[in-house]
């Protein structure tokens, strides 16, 4: 972390707490809803009622889950930015540039490294340490 100043890391520590406490309110206001809402039977009229009913709640589970890990997401960079690992990248060791942290404050490589990943390529690590 040492590529990230006092300031840079304050900006991005709070920026993950926003939207983690974001995320919980979320979550809470949801499970809230759908405790409150599993009290009510819903009068389905037809199948299509029914199945458009259905395909609601499974789009309401797939957001929780993605939400889910998100959240899980925050809490892995604080604890790299408590370990004092955070904004070094996972695949190269080379340090994140703040402009992709502030981007995506949970990014755990490089651009370059996260293409070479995703296209399958294995390079040497000396190939990854270039600039954002």
């Amino acid at each position: 972390m040492d590529h990230l100043n006092h300031e840079q890391i304050e900006t991005l520590r709070r920026r993950l707490e926003t939207d983690r406490d974001a995320l919980l309110r979320l979550r809470q206001a949801e499970v809230v809803a759908a405790n409150t809402s599993g009290d009510l039977v819903p009068d389905v009229g037809d199948r299509q009622d029914a199945a458009a009913s259905e395909a609601a709640r499974i789009n309401q589970w797939s957001l929780a889950d993605h939400e889910r890990a998100h959240l899980q997401e925050i809490e892995d960079a604080l604890q790299r930015m408590h370990g004092g690992t955070y904004g070094i990248c996972e695949l190269s060791e080379e340090p994140i540039p703040y402009a992709r942290l502030l981007a995506e404050p949970t990014a755990k490589t490089t651009v370059e490294a996260q293409e070479g990943r995703e296209n399958g390529e294995k390079r040497d690590p000396s190939e990854l340490r270039k600039a954002y």
